[in-house]
């Protein structure tokens, strides 16, 4: 047996422990709601809201089996699933539980399913969306590629044929997006029409090289040299002096040839020549001049056909036709190289008139440069070109690659890599909601496959059901009774008095009788989950909570017994603890019936305080009365010669004679009793009556009645004599007095009653 139990913790005792000795077989512990009694019922229950520590009989520990609204809670689940239907018994309430924490309306099933459905719809607007980019952009690269290829169809051979994309949408962009990073400079499309030809036709062939216009190097040429010199006649000569001075040495030379046919007379002046003209002339004009105006005539020729060979070159059928050729670069080169020769063949032809003139040529080797320069660069492409035609097996791949990075990079400029960061997002997005929908359809497959299993592990109660049902028809309970419910295996419903059964949940103290009852049988052994210990201390922590009348009567005649086996000695329950805050079920269970012994019983007091621990006074005697037991008491200690305060105690006979007239009596009024009172205690009684209509809610004004010291005494005399005339003077004994000695209070009482009268 336990002998002292000392709790520690929990909000209502505060940090000093709490003993609680010496206890006895059956202990009763009375207090408000909030005062602890939960705490001690917890703490013998292993509770980590507070600990309790034992001090056992002869050191043997009892097995402690708790009733309290936890145990309620443990033992008793009502199926969420189906209205009406509960399990009983820990395994299958704890199963159950479970099950309606997964299947209820909002149990983690549906929350799967929800999760999952919202996954799916959100993946169904992702995919949407990303195929609608796909597709958009699908369009916007074709259409880049049909204007590339339409405006360069050389190219198109890059991207049909053998390998090729044909007129797939989807392949132009697959091949778009494998297009791996290159540092490499960005193609230019002139080099890719230009060798477009060489690669993709099978009927180019190797192209001659274009030739390069003759040079015509000036210094070469002795004549040259000659063109800034004034080529004149010798000066030896008297005449030489003259023509040197007049300026008209080519004029002179010219004139020398009509000598010999003047027939005397001089050319120049028609007057008769002089007999040494012709030879002075002669000796001006002489070899020297003659060689000198030779060489002159002689770098016309060279001039002349170094032009005519610079034409012929630069106007071949093979320039003009040549694909390699700058058109535009060679004309203009040629235009400046043309001028230039023009200039200087106008300056040569002066020169060879007047000899006595210097002229000077512009030079052409810059002009001439020009042009070939523009030949050389054709003549390299035509070195590519070929090139291109004796490897076409091996450029071929790299020239397609290039026009590919050439659309993707110059024609779809930003395009794709604005479109490849969105779809990363994109994937990220729809990666994480396939996420999202793998693990919600993998946790209603994990729900399933517990369901199955918790379904399993509902045991059967039908032992207990039957015995409860028996307990509540020995009882002459007929409110209502268990019977298994046809729609959750092992799970049971109430059928009401009517033998109806609803689907309608179980009221709280529905609840609470089930539990208690299925807990009165688990105290002797009898159900699932029950250990072998040969003794038990059974603890029960207000097992009337929500009772009806009727159902509060069976609960407390259970108590009872289990309160008589304890007191035996002799049975399995060898030790009761109740605690209640019900002052009505309170003396129901610990009020001594005839026969009984009030030894083995302790009582303790748990007082509630509003800002320091709760306190427990334990008593040997029941420390607990009724309301309208304490109001008599105060009545007596008030016939007893203690003096009180006279407004506390028209208060107390106020309420006593309110209680037990009015409510008790089924509605006795001040009107009916008056008439019975002689005048002077009438005053006295309409006083008190006044005290019913308004003492707790107004004041007493002193014009209709003013207390004073030694109105305590008439208050008692008339509160006496109402009872007297009413013929209730044995409720006033019984009240007063109780169960002493009826002859010693007989005698007291009559004498009071015949004072009172007089």
């Amino acid at each position: 047996m336990l002998e002292q139990l000392t709790i520690t913790g929990g909000a209502c005792f505060g940090e000093t422990p709490l003993v609680l000795k010496p206890l006895q077989r059956v202990n009763f512990f009375f207090g408000p709601n909030g005062s602890g009694k939960t705490t001690i019922s917890r703490a013998l229950d292993g509770s980590h809201e507070a600990t309790a520590s034992f001090v056992w009989h002869d050191s043997a520990p009892l097995a402690i089996k708790v009733y309290n609204r936890d145990f309620v809670s443990k033992v008793l689940r009502e199926s969420s699933r189906i209205p009406g239907v509960f399990v009983i018994g820990d395994k299958s309430a704890e199963a159950e539980t479970r099950l309606g924490q997964i299947e209820g309306d909002t149990g983690e099933r549906a929350q799967a399913v929800d999760a999952l459905g919202r996954a799916n719809t959100s993946l169904a607007q992702a995919q949407t969306a990303n195929s609608d980019a796909k597709a958009a952009f699908l369009q916007t690269a074709w259409d880049a590629y049909k204007a590339f290829t339409d405006a360069n169809p050389s190219l198109k051979p890059a991207f049909t044929g053998t390998g090729g994309i044909g007129n797939s949408k989807q392949m132009l962009v697959d091949r778009l997006l494998a297009l791996s990073a290159n540092d490499e400079p960005v193609p230019v499309l002139a080099d890719l029409t230009s060798n477009a030809d060489a690669v993709f036709s099978r009927d180019s062939t190797v192209v001659g090289k274009l030739t390069s216009l003759p040079t015509f190097v000036l210094q070469d040429h002795e004549g040259y040299k000659l063109l800034g010199t004034r080529v004149v006649g010798s000066g030896t000569v008297t005449l030489s002096e003259l023509v040197e001075q007049l300026g008209s040495s080519d004029w002179v030379a010219t004139g020398r040839s009509f000598l010999h046919e003047s027939n005397g007379v001089c050319p120049f002046c028609q007057q008769i020549a002089p007999a040494n003209l012709v030879a002075d002339l002669a000796t001006m004009f002489d070899d020297h001049y003659a060689a000198q105006r030779a060489e002159i005539d002689a770098f016309k020729v060279d001039f002349e056909a170094w032009q005519a060979l610079l034409t012929a070159a630069a106007d071949a059928p093979s320039v003009a036709s040549s694909g390699f050729v700058d058109k535009a670069a060679f004309h203009t080169a040629r235009r400046k190289l043309d001028k230039v020769i023009a200039s200087n063949a106008a300056r040569l032809a002066k020169k060879i008139t007047t000899p006595s003139e210097a002229v000077e040529f512009e030079s052409v080797e810059s002009a001439l440069k020009a042009v070939n320069d523009v030949i050389a660069a054709a003549n390299a492409g035509i070195d590519a070109h070929n090139k291109l035609v004796g490897s076409r097996r091996t450029e071929r791949p790299l020239l397609v690659s290039r026009c590919w990075r050439y659309l993707a990079e110059v024609s779809l400029a930003g395009t794709i890599a604005a479109y490849e960061q969105k779809q990363e997002s994109r994937d990220t997005g729809i990666s994480s909601l396939q996420g999202k929908v793998k693990e919600a359809t993998g946790k209603i497959a994990a729900l399933d496959d517990e369901v199955r299993l918790l379904q399993r592990a509902v045991e059967s109660t039908r032992p207990v059901i039957e015995q409860i049902n028996g307990i509540l028809e020995r009882s002459g309970f007929t409110s209502f009774k268990i019977v298994e419910s046809t729609s959750l295996p092992n799970g049971y419903m109430l059928s009401r008095g009517d033998g109806e059964v609803k689907e309608q949940s179980l009221s709280e103290g529905e609840r609470t009788f089930i539990a208690f009852l299925y807990y009165f049988h688990l105290l002797d052994g009898r159900t699932e989950g029950a250990d072998d210990a040969p003794r038990v201390l059974a603890v029960i922590d207000d097992p009337i909570s929500s009772l009806d009348s009727d159902v509060l009567f069976v609960v407390g005649t259970l108590v009872r017994q289990l309160i008589r086996r304890a007191a035996s000695g002799s049975d399995r329950i060898e030790q009761v603890l109740v605690l209640t805050h019900n002052v009505y079920f309170h003396k129901e269970i610990a009020h001594l019936r005839q026969g009984e012994s009030s030894g083995g019983r302790t009582f303790f007091l748990i007082r509630k305080r509003p800002s320091t621990p709760s306190t427990v006074e334990p008593s040997r005697k029941n420390p607990v009365e009724t309301e309208y037991g304490r109001l008599w008491a105060e009545v007596r200690r008030a016939i007893d010669g203690e003096q009180m305060n006279i407004i506390g105690l028209e208060n107390i006979l106020r309420r006593i004679l309110e209680s037990y007239f009015r409510v008790m009596g089924g509605g006795i009024w001040d009107e009916e009793i008056t008439p019975l009172l002689n005048a002077d205690e009438r005053h006295i009684f309409q006083a008190l009556f006044r005290w019913v209509n308004d003492g707790s809610h107004s004041v007493i004004e002193d014009a209709y009645y003013s207390p004073s010291p030694i109105s305590q005494d008439l208050y008692l005399q008339v509160f006496a004599r109402v009872f007297a005339v009413t013929k209730h003077e044995a409720h006033y004994q019984m009240m007063l007095y109780g169960k002493r000695s009826l002859e010693e209070q007989a005698e007291s009482t009559s004498a009071q009653v015949k004072t009172a009268m007089q």
